[in-house]
């Protein structure tokens, strides 16, 4: 479901940086980085991502990036999907899948409409502007995986143990 972010050339014209900051070489390439990946990387990945790449950037320049273009609207902060927060250069409208074994997160399409209306006591003043879905459980990958792993368990050993029925026809 990975869309296309744009290119760190147009990045400049979509989402004006802060404080009139540019999007300097370093930063298109802390950007560029993220946009090529759909692993949604915390920071340290990102960082050793980026030195494979460019090994003088700094820890600091790529954490100070990183909160650059997430106040801009250009890169999505996922806090709470692990002890870490991960980044997604996909901005579009998606949800999120984590597997609880692996720990990959995946996107997933939008599972509820906005706007959403709330219902309940108390509530009737209330807007919903956004709505962010967190799905957890088992990938395919895992599931696939561990019915491999019950297959082979399950399947029957050669043994070097005579039978009773074998014995008794001898």
């Amino acid at each position: 479901m990975r869309t296309n972010p744009p290119t760190p050339a147009h990045l400049a014209e979509l989402v004006p940086l802060p404080g009139g900051r540019r999007l300097t070489p370093q930063r298109q390439l802390i950007y560029s980085t993220l946009a090529a990946t759909d692993s949604h990387p915390d920071a340290e990945r990102l960082i050793a991502l980026v030195r494979g790449r460019d090994p003088r950037v700094s820890v600091a320049t790529v954490y100070n990036t990183l909160r650059l273009l997430a106040d801009a609207g250009a890169v999505l902060e996922l806090r709470g999907l692990g002890p870490k927060t991960r980044y997604d250069a996909n901005i579009d409208e998606h949800d999120h899948f984590t597997c609880r074994l692996c720990a990959s997160v995946e996107d997933v399409p939008r599972q509820w409409p906005v706007p959403v209306r709330l219902h309940g006591t108390g509530l009737a003043g209330y807007r919903v502007e956004d709505v962010s879905t967190h799905l957890r459980g088992i990938c395919a990958d895992c599931r696939a995986d561990s019915r491999a792993a019950r297959r082979q368990a399950v399947s029957p050993a050669p043994s070097s143990v005579s039978s009773p029925a074998s014995r008794r026809s001898r």
